[in-house]
C-alpha cells in the first residue's frame, strides 16, 4: 500500500514571533498553452512590416503576465495581524477572511434566432449552406469560449481580508483547494 502524500498548499516559516506564509500560483490554465502559442505565431507574422514593434510589445508584456502567474506569493502572520506589501493589518480590524473567484459567474448568451435564406436551385441553395455553416461556426466560437472561461476560473480563485472599507488581495491565481487551505489557516482560532 503507497502512503498518501500529505501537502498543506502553502509553506511556513518561523520568523521570530512572525511567521511567513508562502505558496506559489497556480499559474494559467490548459487553454493557456494552446492559445498563447497561436496568438504568438500570429503575431510574429508582422516581425517583416512596419509594424514590428506592436508584436514584440505584446509578446514581451502577454510573457510577464505568464510570468507573474507562476510567482510565489507571501504574506506574513503577526500576533497583532497580518503583513502584505509591507502594511500592517491590525486583526481586531479585520472583519472578514474571504475566497472569491472574479471569473466564477454566470455566463449568459443571447442572441436572435438565425434566418436562413434559401431558394430552389444552385444560388438558393449555397446560400442555405452558406446561412448554416456561419451558424455553426458562431456555435463553435461560442463553445470554445465558455470551455476556455471554465477552465481559466479554476485557476482564479482569491484569498481576500476585509479591513475596513478596503479589500486586501492575499493571494491570488490559485485553484479552490489551495485558496480554502489559506483560508483555513487565516481563520483557526
Amino acid at each position: 500500500m503507497k502512503k498518501a502524500t500529505f501537502t498543506q498548499g502553502y509553506d511556513l516559516t518561523p520568523e521570530g514571533d512572525q511567521t511567513l506564509v508562502s505558496f506559489r500560483s497556480d499559474g494559467i490554465s490548459w487553454a493557456g498553452y494552446i492559445v498563447f502559442p497561436l496568438i504568438f505565431t500570429g503575431l510574429s507574422t508582422l516581425f517583416g512590416t512596419p509594424f514590428w514593434p506592436l508584436p514584440l510589445v505584446l509578446i514581451l508584456g502577454v510573457g510577464y503576465l505568464i510570468y507573474l502567474m507562476f510567482q510565489r506569493q507571501t504574506f506574513t502572520l503577526t500576533p497583532d495581524g497580518i503583513i502584505k506589501n509591507g502594511a500592517e493589518y491590525e486583526r481586531d480590524k479585520i472583519s472578514e477572511v474571504l475566497i472569491d473567484n472574479p471569473m466564477d459567474k454566470e455566463v449568459t448568451i443571447s442572441g436572435g434566432p438565425s434566418m436562413i435564406i434559401g431558394g430552389t436551385g444552385a444560388a438558393g441553395a449555397s446560400m442555405a449552406v452558406m446561412g448554416a455553416m456561419a451558424n455553426a461556426t458562431t456555435s463553435a466560437a461560442l463553445g470554445a469560449n465558455m470551455a476556455i472561461a471554465r477552465s481559466s476560473a479554476k485557476r482564479r480563485f482569491r484569498v481576500r481580508i476585509r479591513y475596513g472599507s478596503k479589500v486586501v488581495t492575499l493571494g491570488r491565481n490559485l485553484k479552490r483547494d489551495r485558496a480554502i487551505a489559506i483560508f483555513d489557516l487565516l481563520t483557526q482560532e
